[in-house]
C-alpha cells in the first residue's frame, strides 16, 4: 500500500490521520519531491491528491480511500 500526497493537503491528512488510527503502515510518497511518482499520478489521470495504490489499483476518492482502510483495518 502507498499514498501519494503532497505537503499542504488537508484531505492528505485525514488520510494519514485514519491510516494511523487503523494502525496501518503504508509508504507515503510526496509527489513534490518525486518526480516518477507524480508521473504517475498523472499518468493515471489524477490531478490532485490524495491517491492511494491498494493491490496495484490507483484510488483517488478520498472517501473509497477510507472504506479501504476500514475494510483492510478488520
Amino acid at each position: 500500500m502507498k499514498l501519494y500526497t503532497k505537503t499542504i493537503c488537508p484531505k492528505c491528512m485525514w488520510v494519514k490521520s485514519e491510516l494511523q488510527r487503523a494502525g496501518l503502515q503504508v509508504d507515503v510518497v510526496n509527489i513534490e519531491h518525486d518526480e516518477q511518482a507524480k508521473q504517475k499520478v498523472l499518468d493515471a489521470g489524477f490531478l490532485s491528491v490524495p491517491v492511494f495504490e491498494f493491490e496495484g489499483q490507483l484510488i483517488g476518492d478520498v472517501n473509497e480511500i477510507i472504506s479501504k482502510i476500514e475494510l483492510v483495518a478488520q
